[in-house]
């Protein structure tokens, strides 16, 4: 989570194209990619529009700078207190990215340096394929801080590591390292930090090399295979997740961020 001043940077979310290969750049590198709704919207946006754009096959997720996202921005509108109304408003914005990164038929690379914390990692697991550098920090850190696991993570988790060692790491919020993604079967390339943009975009660019017809078949079979318990765990979270908002655990953590 992040806790930043009252500024808005232009440009939070930007598209920029390499052949075929469309890459989604998170841009708040100040505030380490924190994310908001509203760039939750322009990556749904994004994501919408590539879909459409036929020189596109292969789809980049990336954070501008040093870190690929450093979870929620605490510091956007909305009342204060916060109601638990809001809170379920907004999460839905969230939770319709997920799915536009899960149904979009191109492949979707998330490519994580730096910090990867809380619904960065959720992001991270929605992608098709993942990219990391050996030194990534990163940190589901939703039960330490007083939330429910939240944009899917509780179901694209333990579908890779099994429930067992899902809960471990998500009550714990343990800290794992591209390198520990790569032994558990959460990344799929692993590079030096001062490597990884090469290393992925040329792992893009070898995916969209291949018959796009065959991609998009084996995408969404194998989604919508496993996706009926990710849409019920996002539904869940959207009618219940909302209410951690409201505890005087998360309130005292929050103010905790407030006061720096």
């Amino acid at each position: 989570l992040w806790q930043g001043g009252a500024s808005v940077e232009k440009d939070v979310v930007y598209l920029e194209k390499n052949g075929a290969v469309g890459v989604i750049y998170l841009n708040q590198p100040k505030k380490k990619n924190a994310i908001s709704a509203v760039m939750m919207d322009l990556i749904t946006d994004y994501l919408n529009d590539l879909e459409l754009d036929d020189e596109i096959r292969v789809i980049v997720l990336r954070g501008a700078g040093e870190n690929f996202c450093a979870g929620g921005d605490l510091d956007q509108p909305g009342p204060k207190p916060m109601t638990a109304e809001f809170s379920r408003k907004s999460l839905r914005r969230y939770l319709r990215t997920i799915r536009a990164i899960r149904s979009t038929s191109k492949p979707v690379i998330a490519m994580v340096r730096g910090y990867a914390v809380g619904g960065a990692v959720s992001m991270m697991l929605a992608c098709d394929l993942v990219c990391a550098a050996e030194d990534a920090k990163i940190i589901p850190n939703f039960c330490k801080i007083g939330l429910a696991p939240e944009m899917g993570i509780m179901a694209t988790l333990p579908a890779i590591v099994g429930p067992q060692r899902a809960k471990e790491i998500l009550f714990t919020g343990a800290r794992m390292s591209g390198a520990d993604c790569l032994r558990l079967g959460l990344a799929n390339r692993v590079f030096p930090a001062e490597e990884l943009e090469a290393g992925t975009l040329a792992f893009a660019q070898e995916i969209a090399a291949l018959p796009s017809i065959s991609l998009k078949i084996t995408k969404g079979i194998m989604n919508s295979a496993s996706d009926g318990p990710l849409l019920s765990v996002l539904e869940a979270e959207s009618i219940g997740s909302p209410f951690c908002s409201q505890s005087e655990e998360f309130k005292a953590i929050a103010a905790k961020f407030a006061k720096g």
